[in-house]
């Protein structure tokens, strides 16, 4: 039975919203792009890197910048939650899933409707009980005697209410919560007078938008303050809130230079957190989630190839990032030319792997005349590829879209059916996309940019499965890295892969990626700069993807207040 403190946390978050709401809607009634139009190749117009000053500084040139309220993400509340509770608390169910923005799902203009409202109160209540109701998270919050009676309510709405806000509560909120906390039991009908308090008021900090809003609202019209860039660490780099070792060094007047910041950086990316994040951001940027529905296949050529292939799969991924990144050290490049994966006893025959496998997937060495780094893992060609057959032009598109962040517009309408591959007058699925992609209306496209680099992963079938031969024809792999500037040419997936990872227009791409990601926006041309020196990085294999996090909180773009995008 929903509690009448609903009525008072709804009402209190409505108090709180005052001059602050009014600019939330301003920003968000702008927000009607199309989300997919932000995605990289998806005709983004972002502006190329800069070539690098002298001295590695960059001068922003930004459009002047604009107070945000940045909702944060559904996954971003979940982990708060458990960080200020100690509660492993599954909120999914109350909630929507966030839309996409700048292709991510963490962008800076998602809002909040009567669903999304309802939503919140009822996570605020779920959680606040859960807590009540656990006397050891009950202690936790607290951080005093419940005995102490009001000397302990106040206690606990000062350091908690620090920690659901992430900043001191000036006097008129600890009064506000205070008085809240007093009518408790006037409000609830479970438990003791003084747990009564303590259930209301969390209620009311837990749908305060100053708690479900990162808030940049800093009198300076172009600085965040030091509590708002602890905010803007802790979120973006490992999807929490500030810990309190975060918070404290934004009391003590820490967090004013660059090198504190990254300082501050590299210690939240030394934490679990920066598994998540670096976990999050490749699945997100590889559409990992597709594999759940894309591996439908023809069992009479694939047999055992079903959608219960994918958890195995999504993890390889998951493991094969983590390890390239966090527990090797290593860089870009490494993720398109390392020869390890991670198998179980399903996934194994697919890679032609010989041994005794469990379900738990096992990191193994693979061939590395037969693979090489994310492009030649099975998840990736299978889901990629039809159920009867490959798809050098899914792949294709893929990497020019998502890896090298190429403009390639939708195919125009009514483009006919594939040619049947009948082993007679068309043998083979290159020869099948050669003819297809023909017509002058196709070939711009096709044959400058998508088929060049889609052939290059032929010898894997529509399984992923490792092939020489199609219908008794030699496998034809060979290609070109078409629209970078080396164009470099290839003659198996192997070769394409490592192309790839040695492609300037690669790096950009990456680091592009990661600049939406963390930040939740498109760059902009005063972004340029800073984009270029992390690309630029990105060429030393030494340089992982967390050090190009802890750089990027380094930059301007990081660090000054988000401006509007044009």
């Amino acid at each position: 039975m929903r509690s009448t403190c609903s009525f008072v946390g709804i009402a209190f978050v409505l108090t709180a919203c005052t001059g602050e709401i009014a600019d939330s809607h301003a920003i968000n009634a702008g927000a009607t792009r199309d989300p997919n139009a932000a995605t990289a190749g998806n005709g983004a117009s972002a502006a190329a890197p800069a070539v690098l000053p002298s001295d590695g500084s960059c001068t922003p040139a930004n459009p002047p910048p604009q107070t945000r309220l940045v909702r944060l993400t559904h996954r971003q509340l979940q982990n708060s939650v458990r960080d200020l509770t100690g509660l492993e608390l599954d909120l999914g169910a109350e909630l929507l899933p966030d839309p996409h923005q700048a292709g991510f799902d963490r962008g800076i203009d998602l809002q909040v409707g009567d669903v999304e409202a309802r939503g919140y109160r009822d996570v605020a209540e779920l959680v606040a009980q859960a807590v009540v109701n656990d006397s050891a998270a009950l202690s936790r919050v607290l951080g005093c005697a419940q005995s102490q009676g009001d000397t302990c309510a106040t206690s606990f709405i000062a350091s908690f209410g620090k920690r659901v806000l992430r900043r001191p509560l000036t006097a008129a909120e600890r009064a506000s919560y205070l008085a809240l906390f007093k009518q408790g039991p006037q409000l609830v009908d479970a438990g003791t007078d003084f747990q009564r308090g303590v259930r209301v008021t969390l209620e009311a900090m837990l749908q305060s938008p100053k708690f479900l809003y990162r808030a940049e609202l800093s009198a300076d019209p172009k600085n965040l303050d030091r509590f708002e860039i602890a905010s803007r660490l802790s979120f973006l780099l490992a999807n929490t809130t500030p810990d309190d070792l975060l918070l404290k060094a934004a009391e003590a007047q820490g967090l004013g230079t660059p090198d504190a910041v990254a300082a501050e950086a590299k210690r939240l990316l030394s934490g679990e957190g920066a598994r998540e994040t670096v976990r999050d951001f490749h699945r997100q940027w590889l559409d990992v989630d597709v594999y759940a529905n894309k591996l439908t296949k023809d069992q009479s050529l694939y047999p055992g190839v079903t959608p219960e292939l994918a958890p195995a799969l999504q993890g390889e991924v998951e493991r094969f990032v983590e390890t390239v990144t966090i527990e090797q050290k290593r860089g870009l490049a490494s993720l398109y030319t390392a020869s390890f994966g991670f198998v179980n006893s399903a996934t194994a025959p697919l890679y032609g792997v010989k041994g005794q496998f469990g379900d738990a997937l096992q990191k193994v060495e693979l061939d590395p005349a037969q693979r090489a780094g994310l492009l030649t893992q099975v998840g990736f060609l299978a889901t990629r590829a039809f159920s009867q057959s490959s798809s050098p032009i899914h792949r294709g598109v893929f990497i020019q879209r998502r890896l090298l962040c190429a403009t390639i517009p939708n195919p125009p309408a009514n483009v006919p059916s594939l040619p049947t591959v009948d082993g007679t007058q068309i043998k083979t699925t290159r020869e099948q996309v050669d003819r297809h992609t023909s017509p002058a209306n196709c070939a711009g496209c096709h044959h400058t940019l998508i088929n060049p680099v889609g052939f290059g992963l032929e010898n894997y079938d529509g399984a992923g499965r490792y092939r020489t031969q199609e219908n008794g024809v030699a496998i034809d792999a060979s290609g070109e890295l078409a629209g970078t500037e080396a164009r470099a040419k290839f003659m198996s997936g192997v070769e394409m892969a490592r192309a790839v990872s040695e492609a300037p227009e690669a790096r950009a791409c990456y680091a592009r990626n990661w600049f939406r990601y963390t930040l939740g926006r498109e760059e902009t041309a005063g972004d340029a700069c800073a984009l270029g020196q992390l690309a630029a990085r990105l060429a030393d294999d030494k340089y992982t993807a967390l050090d190009l996090l802890a750089d990027l909180s380094r930059t301007p773009s990081f660090r000054q207040r988000t401006a509007e995008v044009p």
